[in-house]
């Protein structure tokens, strides 16, 4: 398949979101499109745990929003989108490249060494794995710089070692990146597969005592996307997703009750990377 036929992984990340709003009952779709609808700001842009909008909470809004059909929160988000000022940070000018690329394909992108000089500027303070990670997705999202950021990492992919101690959420992106670019992945798979926790989830370490949201959400998605069979700890994993779900959201796992847009487009990301179109169906009894 060429690169400008390969669909773009936020569009897998959506469908994946799709399918997991698809499997739960028409009273828990309303209560999660409820919760989605109370996080948006009447600027248009989706607020953080503080109340305020932002563009890397907005990414989260946009991404459910899309999965679950709210067409009007789209309008209005790229109203937010279209009126937000220039940012010094490279966080919130990712996720607003993202945005653009989603809802505004036809407008012109940024060039890739332009984005890859921010990123790996010295006025950072996210970490720079997830710096990369939203700088791949950025790329990604356009067939236009596809093509050299994909041969760079074809290049640097097999000479990566992965060191003890990396979190689940970095050996699952690599899990996922290998698999993308026609590289062995099967080892990663194992690697990640050490994360789940009999009775739960996935946790950020090896060492974690318990399981986490995040973590679970994008090592399912992983799996999912390069094939992994998953049906042994499907029920673990369904029954952890349970457990942190209220009032039409997602909860981090950790035992903060804290309702937000970033966890609860992770949770739904692993009960989506659990289903495959007509899918498992939602366990009612909560």
């Amino acid at each position: 398949m060429s690169n400008s036929n390969k669909i773009a992984i936020y569009k897998k990340l959506v469908r994946r979101l799709s399918y997991g709003f698809k499997t739960l009952s028409p009273e828990i779709q309303e209560e999660i499109i409820g919760f989605i609808r109370s996080q948006q700001h009447a600027s248009g842009g989706f607020c953080d745990r503080a109340g305020t909008p932002d563009p890397y909470y907005s990414l989260f809004g946009c991404w459910l929003s899309l999965a679950t059909g709210m067409e009007t929160e789209i309008e209005h988000l790229k109203t937010y989108i279209s009126k937000f000022p220039k940012t010094q940070s490279t966080v919130e000018e990712l996720a607003l490249n993202l945005m653009n690329s989603a809802l505004f394909p036809q407008q012109k992108n940024e060039s890739l060494f332009s984005l890859l000089r921010k990123v790996f500027s010295g006025h950072n303070f996210m970490d720079i794995s997830y710096r990369f990670f939203l700088l791949a997705l950025t790329i990604d999202a356009t067939a236009k710089s596809r093509f050299v950021f994909n041969l760079m990492a074809r290049v640097w992919l097999p000479f990566y070692k992965v060191k003890k101690n990396s979190p689940c959420s970095l050996m699952a992106a690599l899990c996922f990146a290998r698999f993308d670019m026609g590289l062995g992945y099967k080892n990663h798979q194992k690697l990640l597969v050490e994360f789940h926790q009999k009775k739960a989830g996935f946790r950020t370490f090896e060492s974690t005592p318990f399981s986490d949201t995040l973590s679970t959400g994008v090592a399912l998605f992983a799996l999912a996307e390069t094939n992994y069979d998953l049906r042994l700890i499907t029920p673990d994993c369904l029954d952890f997703i349970q457990m942190n779900y209220l009032s039409g959201a997602f909860l981090s796992g950790d035992g903060d009750e804290t309702r937000d847009l970033e966890y609860t487009f992770y949770g739904l990301l692993a009960v989506g990377s659990l289903t495959k179109d007509e899918g498992l169906k939602w366990n009612e009894e909560q």
